[in-house]
Parts: C-alpha cells; structure tokens; sequence
C-alpha cells in the first residue's frame, strides 16, 4: 500500500491510496510520479472554512464543516475540494457550463481521444453516459446504480450514483451527481469517494451543500 502524505500538499491528513493489482515496483513507481505531478499542477491547497463560499462567482454554496479546497481546480481547472486527499475523495464542481464546451478539457498531447462536449440538448441519460467516458478514460470500469429526477437550484434537474472500480488500484469506488441545465447551461456536483468508509462518511455533506446551493446571474 501507497500512503500520500497529505500534510506535504497543506492537508492535515493522511490519503492513502492501496496499489492492488499493479505489478512490481515501477509500475508503483509510476503511479507516485503521477499523483505528484498531479497535485503539483493543482496551486496551493487553501481550507475552505463554514460559512458562505462562492465557486467561479456564480455558485453561492452554504458550508457547515471545513473541506480543503485546489487553488487552481484539478489538472482541467475544475474546482474541487476534499476532505481525505485527492488520491482518495474529490467534490468537484462543474459551474456554468456552456452549450459546446468541454466538462473535462484533454491534455494536450491526448491523441485520438474524443472530446468530452455539453450540449444543452442533452437528457439525464446523455449526460451519464458523458460522465461515465471522462470516468472511464484510464480503464476503470463503470456501473450505473440509479438515476432519477432531482431538484438542484430551485429547477427540475438530475441525479445519479453509479459504482467504479478505479483501473489504476483496483479500489472499488463510489460516486453521486446532482446537476441542471439552467437557462442552457451546466451546474454540477460530482463526489466519488471509496465505496467503504469514505463515501458513506461525507454523502450526507455532499447533500447539504447541494441543496444550499443558488446561483448568482
């Protein structure tokens, strides 16, 4: 087992990240190198105190207990927040996207690889089912769990938890959506989070931010 030293970014905890399933020591090796790199791109790592956040200056989010939140988002600038560490419970916030833009932009150097691209024409389903290919890029497996209608920002909009087993460690993994399409565009939450422990630990925060939520125009 891998254990990230979260207090090395700026957290106060330990994520730990098990390897089942990678063969030998440089392919472990390997893995290291990547988060590294990964965090490395991410800015400083702020606390997000209680109280009245603002994400992107449109979503208005109430908190009740403190998160750590990437200054500059994730390697595709959307901002996410966590509680264990990266490398273990991630809420990410899509904010504002438009008709024709990418949820989850490709690196540069991506070749052959589909671009991930909201259209406001989109049913719950569809956007699933974009989700599900940003999720599924490296190899991890994805299963649907539920999907049903669910109010977000005062609008009828979507919600879906779906079970992963993540291709890099093999850690089986959980995660939930609440979204809409308001006035053509993209507000989501997404939180995955392992199946054990994490996941049923921080659901009912996740919640709550979800339902604090408002957006300012």
């Amino acid at each position: 087992m891998m254990v990230f030293r979260a207090r090395e970014y700026g957290m106060s905890k330990i994520a730990e990240a098990p390897t089942r399933g990678l063969r030998g020591g440089r392919h472990a090796a390997a893995v290291v190198v990547a988060v590294a790199g990964l965090l490395a791109g991410c800015g400083a790592i702020l606390k997000v105190a209680e109280g009245d956040v603002l994400i992107k200056d449109r979503l208005a989010l109430k908190v009740e207990q403190p998160w750590n939140q990437f200054e500059r988002g994730m390697a595709d600038n959307t901002p996410t927040w966590t509680n264990e560490g990266v490398t273990v419970d991630a809420l990410k916030f899509y904010v504002g996207i438009r008709d024709g833009q990418e949820i989850a932009p490709l690196p540069a150097q991506a070749k052959g690889v589909q671009p991930l691209v909201f259209r406001a024409t989109m049913q719950p389903a569809q956007m699933v089912g974009l989700f599900e290919s940003m999720l599924t890029r490296d190899g991890s497996s994805f299963k649907l769990d539920r999907l049903e209608p669910a109010e977000f920002l005062g609008e009828k909009g979507f919600r879906f938890e779906y079970s992963l087993n993540r291709k890099v460690d093999d850690v089986p993994m959980q995660g939930m959506a609440i979204g809409v399409v308001r006035r053509g565009e993209l507000f989501l939450l997404h939180y995955s989070a392992p199946r054990l422990v994490f996941f049923p630990r921080y659901k009912a925060r996740v919640e709550a931010i979800a339902r604090s939520a408002q957006v300012r125009s």
